[in-house]
């Protein structure tokens, strides 16, 4: 009985190595893979944080955003030409006297919009709480042929609004780069197809200037966030056009101040 009883045994002890071979191999493996990927994705993390202090971040946004599809809009929007520009506000400040100025980036696009109208003259739509002091600035250069739309307060109602105020199918669409994909969406929501023009932010990219370039990336990221909302999740306080009346969309709202990026 001994020697079945060893021989038994020692069967046994020969699985149990086998299965420990067996299961080592597989920790092995898992390990392998673990490590792979915190390889992979830490590297990837601080690619990013390095790529948000140079000019590759932004650049790669703003040029995923140009691929974005707009929602579907008429033909006769999309095969007519621009007939107007729509300025989006960008923001107020207040000057070494407080009082309510355009902030920079209001002031880029009003700069921007100035420049566009003497290339092809055609009527200016100024949206947004900023259109009065977005007016001031043109007239004061020399623009005229100014719609305003004074009631909007985002993104959402600049396009809603502007398309009660004014019947339009196309038109050349002024504000940022990181901001017009967003733009140019709620605008097609609303019927207006558009042709965009970029205005720009207050610094400029530069290799040699992180500080500048990390501006950038926080606009784009703020951008990021704030599309995927609206497509994800719409915000509640985007009014739709019927709660406000003409008189509205043409009444200044001088005590009213934006923040900036919308």
């Amino acid at each position: 009985m001994r020697p079945k009883y060893s021989w038994s045994k020692r069967l046994l002890s020969k699985r149990l190595w086998r299965y420990y071979l067996r299961s080592a191999e597989r920790m092995m493996r898992l390990f392998h893979i673990i490590n792979i990927t915190f390889l992979l994705g830490s590297t990837t993390v601080i690619l990013i944080i390095i790529s948000l202090f140079t000019p590759l971040f932004s650049q790669s946004i703003v040029y995923l955003f140009t691929l974005l599809p707009l929602p579907h809009i008429s033909g006769t929007a999309m095969n007519s030409p621009p007939t107007a520009y729509v300025v989006l506000g960008g923001g107020l400040t207040n000057d070494h006297n407080n009082q309510i100025i355009l902030n920079s980036y209001s002031l880029n696009r009003a700069q921007t919009a100035a420049g566009a109208y003497h290339d092809l003259p055609l009527p200016i739509v100024l949206s947004g709480a900023e259109a009065p002091w977005l007016g001031q600035w043109l007239i004061e250069h020399g623009i005229d042929g100014l719609i305003s739309e004074n009631a909007s307060m985002n993104t959402c109602e600049n396009a809603r609004f502007t398309a009660k105020r004014i019947p339009l199918q196309h038109v050349y669409l002024i504000t940022d780069s990181y901001h017009m994909a967003r733009a140019r969406r709620q605008f097609a929501l609303n019927g207006i197809n558009s042709t965009p023009i970029d205005a720009p932010l207050p610094v400029n990219r530069d290799w040699k200037k992180p500080a500048q370039n990390l501006t950038h990336s926080r606009r784009a990221v703020y951008e990021v966030a704030a599309y995927l909302r609206d497509v994800i999740r719409p915000q509640m306080d985007c009014r739709q056009a019927q709660e406000v009346t003409s008189q509205q969309l043409l009444t200044p709202r001088g005590s009213v101040t934006k923040t900036s990026s919308e």
